[in-house]
């Protein structure tokens, strides 16, 4: 996977929204909470405006809120642990040119308080490096000119969305232009997933499990070799019986990267699905369910 989006993902979107208008509407209060934002500016990549988002939405609503994302993230990405989100808003002129998150996270997510339908600016999109970019020549077509449009992915930023993209892809936002007013800027929730780690539901011990464990990864490490290489990696979730069999193997998420023609990332998943059904694992007191990554 390297993006997806999930429309009306949290059912207090509104709520949030409500407490970012009161932070930026038209008022000559002084409360310190609405003193609390960051113009960063950094020339030639970054302009807007932000700050933790625990700044400005009540601590019990911001924990419902990340509390979706890791439910979320446990089944779609077998990763529970999230950063606490950032807080930003984009009014004229503001954006961020193309840069890429490696060591903040595997996955980025960008949640949307934006009433997208009826905003009056342009831009604002979520931008994404396409597939036709990322590999210039091997898609190069010699009698055919590219313009933006072909070479960059443009997500709207739709009210109540959660976008979730591979972190190590070049993405953005687009220049607003057309609104100087923070109640009809862009505005989103946004920050990183942690790479996802091994786990067991159930009475698995995973020490005890280690023998198996290192086993499956032994046959990654040699199918990556053969079938690739690869850049990135891939989550399973087992079902384990109670007495060590492998009942049933689901392919959670892969965010592999071919880095030669004659990778066969299909041939890869395959093979290795096929050897996780296969092995043993120790008995416990009943059935479990093992998560799995495999870089």
């Amino acid at each position: 996977m390297r993006m997806t989006t999930v429309p009306s993902f949290f059912d207090r979107a509104g709520e949030l929204r409500r407490h970012f208008e009161e932070r930026v509407g038209p008022s000559r209060d002084t409360e310190g909470t609405r003193f609390v934002w960051d113009y960063w500016h950094i020339p030639g990549q970054y302009t807007y405006f932000r700050t933790p988002a625990l700044g400005v939405i009540p601590p019990s609503l911001l924990a419902g809120f990340t509390e979706a994302l890791r439910v979320w993230g446990k089944e779609h990405l077998g990763a529970a642990r999230v950063t606490i989100p950032w807080l930003s808003y984009y009014i004229e002129g503001c954006r961020q040119e193309l840069h890429t998150d490696v060591v903040q996270g595997t996955w980025s997510y960008v949640y949307s308080l934006t009433p997208w339908d009826d905003r009056q600016f342009t831009g604002g999109e979520t931008l994404l490096a396409a597939d036709r970019l990322l590999d210039y020549w091997g898609q190069f077509e010699p009698e055919q000119s590219s313009e933006s449009r072909h070479l960059v992915e443009r997500i709207p930023a739709r009210f109540d969305q959660l976008c979730i993209f591979d972190s190590r892809l070049p993405h953005g936002v687009g220049i607003v232009e057309g609104t100087r007013d923070p109640l009809q800027a862009r505005v989103a929730l946004h920050g990183w997933y942690h790479p996802p780690e091994l786990a067991s539901d159930g009475p698995l011990d995973l020490q005890g499990a280690e023998p198996a464990i290192s086993t499956i990864q032994a046959h990654w490490d040699e199918g990556s070799a053969r079938f690739g290489p690869f850049f990135g990696e891939a989550v399973w979730r087992l079902v384990v019986d109670e007495n060590g069999r492998v009942s049933d193997v689901h392919p959670v998420v892969d965010n592999l990267v071919q880095s030669s023609a004659g990778s066969d990332r299909p041939a890869l998943l395959s093979s290795v699905e096929e050897f996780i059904r296969k092995v043993r694992f120790p008995s416990a007191a009943g059935p479990s369910t093992v998560l799995i990554p495999l870089r």
